[in-house]
């Protein structure tokens, strides 16, 4: 058991490093991928000075604690801000730092309470017995305990408050990706989801684990497999950073756009949607894994805005739903006179990103919009 305790405890912060290092390495001009470089530097010292904690080494420990707590209240601002990266522009990320404040006032709070009210033997005394259950006699350590208790609190609403952020962030930015493109595969934050509740659910029992200690004094194993836990989904976080990308389009921006002030560039809703598929019908730009609006209203004449408003009001889908439309009956039609044709070779025939997009398109198949040209005398 002391084995396997060693092992979680040391992987727990040698990954992260590792991983830091890699981004570091690969990000060129990544901001999304620094970020995770710097939130995967934080756990490495979260978990590295549980490493001295746990193996009890608190002369050590005492001069990193105030940094500790710091640290820990910056997990969630470091994954919430990587993800804030990815679907806003760099000038509105400027404002969401404001999220390490709390983290920071917490560390100098007890840089002056632990480091400076707290004499050498004190500190030791505090740190070998808080999670004991012994009542202190001290005023000084009864006002590190009470702000203790304070910090644990403030990483509960941490988590509540993070949580609703990770449940609602993904919702907007999907609507976002499927009014721009056609295939969304690498840009989607979904995986957030399930992220989001595993890993809240691993942190309340860390928390709960380390105010309670259910277990017998000096069994802190099922606390520090869940620390490795919590460690365990940002390396996997900092792994899926890696194929994560930014769209180039810059949403905010665009939603902007009054179309009002084009007015060189509005058509009337019938000659732009009748334009649209004659443009799908002869060139089948839909064979591209690209294309994405801001191409297609360039190609017709039209402003990207626009043509979004043209595609909802007069087809009843978005832009990504409307593209996997053509590509739907493009395959079939294809499967028609190459009935052996594999599902990977039909992704790339059809124009889709992945397996997985094809059958997200199967799934919210509508009938294919038929060009009105053809149909009228």
């Amino acid at each position: 058991m002391d084995h396997l305790k060693l092992t979680l405890l040391i992987s727990s912060f040698i990954i992260p490093l590792i991983l830091s290092i890699t981004l570091f390495v690969s990000s060129k001009n990544n901001k999304s991928k620094k970020i995770m470089g710097f939130g995967l530097l934080n756990a490495f010292f979260v978990f590295f000075a549980n490493y001295i904690y746990f193996h009890k080494l608190f002369d050590t420990y005492s001069s990193i604690h105030s940094l500790h707590i710091a640290t820990v209240l910056w997990i969630f601002p470091f994954i919430y801000i990587y993800i804030k990266s990815i679907v806003e522009s760099e000038k509105q990320l400027k404002k969401e730092f404001l999220h390490f404040l709390p983290g920071l006032i917490f560390g100098l709070t007890s840089v002056i309470l632990f480091g400076l009210l707290l004499s050498h033997d004190e500190k030791i005394y505090y740190l070998s017995n808080y999670r004991s259950g012994v009542q202190f006699e001290s005023q000084n350590i009864k006002m590190v305990s009470v702000f203790r208790s304070t910090d644990v609190l403030l990483i509960v609403g941490q988590v509540i408050y993070y949580s609703i952020l990770f449940i609602r962030i993904p919702n907007k930015y999907q609507r976002e990706l499927n009014e721009e493109y056609s295939n969304i595969e690498n840009f989607s934050i979904n995986w957030l989801k399930w992220f989001n509740a595993s890993f809240v659910s691993i942190g309340l029992l860390s928390i709960s684990f380390y105010m309670f200690n259910p277990f017998q004094k000096n069994n802190d194993f099922f606390l520090v497999l869940f620390l490795f836990s919590i460690s365990a989904f940002i390396w996997v976080l900092g792994i899926w950073s890696f194929k994560q990308k930014k769209p180039q389009v810059a949403f905010v921006s665009i939603s902007e756009i009054n179309t009002e002030e084009h007015d060189s560039l509005k058509i009337k809703e019938e000659e732009l949607a009748k334009s649209l598929l004659a443009y799908f019908e002869k060139e089948k730009p839909y064979l591209q894994p690209d294309l994405n609006l801001t191409t297609a209203s360039k190609v017709i004449g039209t402003n990207r805005t626009y043509l979004s408003a043209v595609i909802n009001s007069t087809f009843g889908v978005n832009f990504n739903v409307f593209v996997n439309q053509f590509r739907i009956r493009y395959i079939e039609d294809y499967l028609k006179q190459h009935p052996k044709t594999s599902k990977d070779e039909l992704v790339n025939i059809g124009g889709f990103g992945s397996v997985s997009s094809l059958k997200r398109a199967l799934n919210k198949q509508k009938p294919t919009p038929e060009p009105e040209s053809e149909t009228q005398p």
